[in-house]
């Protein structure tokens, strides 16, 4: 009897091997035999699943979107009440510096390829904008000033994490440094505007 192939396991075997090299040659420093040799499969099973680099590179985006999803989803598990999800959420951010910098890196290259490549644009934007409109809904039901720009400052905050990611990943702080600062920006929005 044939050995069954789990084909949606496969294709994510081999968009996590395409990560991983986005994370370490950037988008110009993969191809297809490098995803295969990555791998660890022929380069035509690598075409089998994906008929072009174009359609691996979306895929890895794709992927690399739910991977980071289900890094906050994580964190979320035991979040109590809004302000405490909108803590979490950042902090899952940050911590992609240490315990995920193979998508923090990729996520990167992706960036990098996004100002050059409209497909690639779309898809980084469509992401961000999620996450956006997530962090200024949470921004909006925690803040103590009712006049509060939701929107600006959920840019804020995610500039912030992303920084502060970078920053672990590079050694620049630790976990407990950049926890420290994003909790001295959060508790900007617990203070009313002073009158």
């Amino acid at each position: 009897m044939p050995k069954q192939v789990d084909h949606a396991a496969r294709r994510a075997e081999i968009a996590h091997a395409a990560l991983r090299l986005c994370a370490r040659d950037g988008l110009a420093g993969v191809s297809i035999g490098g995803v295969a040799q990555e791998a660890g499969v022929s380069k035509g099973l690598v075409q089998h699943y994906f008929g072009a680099k174009a359609d691996l590179m979306r895929a890895s985006a794709q992927l690399l979107r739910q991977e980071i999803e289900g890094h906050v989803r994580e964190a979320l598990r035991e979040a109590a009440g809004p302000a405490d999800t909108l803590r979490r959420t950042l902090l899952a951010v940050v911590e992609l510096g240490s315990r995920a910098p193979v998508l923090l890196l990729a996520g990167h290259a992706f960036l990098a390829r996004a100002v050059a490549d409209p497909d690639v644009r779309e898809l980084y934007r469509a992401g961000g904008d999620a996450v956006h409109r997530e962090i200024a809904a949470l921004v909006a039901a925690t803040a103590a000033d009712p006049g509060v720009e939701a929107g600006a400052e959920a840019h804020v905050l995610l500039a912030l994490a992303r920084g502060l990611a970078d920053g672990v990943l590079v050694g620049e702080l630790d976990i407990a440094e950049a926890t420290a600062v994003l909790d001295h920006q959060l508790r900007r929005l617990d203070r009313p505007a002073s009158s």
